[in-house]
């Protein structure tokens, strides 16, 4: 079966199919029936734009069934003012309940994470989770070592990250890096995917919008990242599989104290083009 046919008994010939195909694999002339591109089985990413705008659903896709495509519902839109509400009451959530996140909540967010896009719609983003406690307070061991090691060997760069203040805070608290929250997400891509980092990132930021949304909060775990990065043993506790490499972590959990105001921010630096 060709990877893209037309359904010429009900195909309008409108052209829309070919008009939006990111990769021009559909030839189209007007009046008559689009036709693929002779590239189209080696070179389509699968992305379902031609399936999905079609307005008599006529065009099939051998890897994208129309069957398994949802039709999109108007009721559920959400107005310009919500969407702008949901971005800009987003906050890094820092001090989180004692209470663990149930597997089916998080397997959930991950469902709609993965509709965040990939270069090339490789959709190669993988996710590890950690959310038991044990390793959790592992980890953060790991982290003391790592400030340490810092702040001994490379003074310079534990300045930039007041790592002296980090490390007697986190002695005490015990939950410095990952704020003692119930879950660790991690996001991972094969080592050798040109967008892996990019794409991770992207679906990260879905999850934490989505996260919101569903009454839990997040914070970006950056210092993590940079110990998984520059300390062997914390890279070899994270367990990412082989072949991949992490290009995202990100703490998750039911936040202990909610906000009551939308916080300022400096002014965004615009330069427009000028000839």
């Amino acid at each position: 079966m060709d990877i893209i046919r037309i359904n010429q008994e009900t195909c309008i010939k409108c052209g829309t199919c070919a008009a939006n195909c990111p990769r021009r694999l559909i030839d189209f002339k007007p009046k008559q029936f689009p036709q693929k591109s002779i590239l189209a089985e080696s070179i389509c990413t699968k992305c379902g734009h031609c399936v999905i705008v079609c307005p008599t659903g006529s065009l099939i896709h051998r890897e994208m069934p129309i069957e398994t495509c949802s039709p999109l519902r108007d009721e559920l839109k959400i107005s310009a003012e919500q969407c702008e509400y949901l971005l800009r009451s987003r906050r890094s959530i820092r001090v989180f309940k004692n209470q663990p996140v149930p597997r089916e909540v998080i397997t959930h967010l991950i469902e709609i994470a993965r509709y965040a896009p990939t270069g090339h719609n490789r959709q190669d983003v993988e996710w590890l989770i950690i959310d038991d406690k044990e390793k959790l307070n592992s980890l953060e061991e790991i982290g003391l070592e790592w400030m340490r090691w810092m702040i001994k060997n490379q003074p310079p760069q534990a300045s930039t990250f007041d790592m002296e203040v980090m490390l007697k805070q986190a002695e005490i608290e015990k939950s410095r890096l990952l704020r003692g929250a119930p879950v660790l997400i991690v996001t991972h891509s094969p080592i050798d995917s040109p967008m892996g980092a990019a794409s991770c990132t992207i679906a990260l930021t879905f999850l934490d919008l989505i996260a919101k949304s569903q009454g839990l909060g997040c914070c970006w775990g950056g210092m993590i990242n940079l110990s998984a990065n520059a300390f062997p043993p914390m890279k070899d506790a994270i367990l990412v599989p082989e072949g991949h490499k992490a290009f995202g972590y990100m703490m998750l959990g039911y936040p202990k104290f909610s906000y009551r105001k939308l916080p300022f921010r400096k002014p965004p630096v615009i330069t427009w083009y000028q000839r």
